[in-house]
């Protein structure tokens, strides 16, 4: 009797972590080594790039930190708040029309996860190219940008 209870307790237990494992892995969460449920830095990277490539400033605003570090080649640089960053890359991203963009390089190291790529847009009728940086920082369970050098 206690062993068909001990038994029936696994199966259950078993259930319980395969579900749970799938609902991270269909929300792209995985497992840090705290044990925490946080979105996988490559999804959330391949968001912003799709976001980028597409003006698409939306797709990028989500991931903005209270404070995130701009670099930018017009001569911004400093430090804004989500809203403040919104509205500063919706004006660079409309002056420096995106022609093309994927990211080179993507490290998701669990610490300190980031991304470079080529940024190639039209400004003034000329192509011209830059050179992206992006990086994340965990807050909590969610990545959130941290810094966008775009030089």
């Amino acid at each position: 009797m206690i062993r068909k209870r001990f038994n029936i307790l696994l199966i259950f237990l078993s259930l319980g972590i395969l579900s749970t494992l799938m609902i991270a892995r269909d929300n792209n969460l995985k497992i840090n080594t705290n044990g925490i449920y946080a979105q996988d830095p490559s999804f959330i990277f391949r968001e912003i790039e799709s976001g980028i490539s597409s003006g698409n400033i939306s797709m990028i605003s989500k991931y903005l930190s209270a404070q995130t570090y701009l670099n930018l080649s017009n001569g911004i640089s400093g430090y804004y708040s989500s809203n403040q960053a919104y509205y500063v890359l919706a004006e660079f991203f409309k002056l420096y029309r995106v022609a093309d963009f994927s990211f080179d390089n993507i490290h998701t190291d669990e610490n300190n996860p980031f991304a470079t790529g080529t940024y190639n847009y039209l400004f003034r009728g000329k192509h011209e190219t830059s050179e992206v940086y992006i990086s994340l920082k965990h807050n909590g369970k969610r990545w959130k940008i941290t810094q966008i050098t775009i030089n």
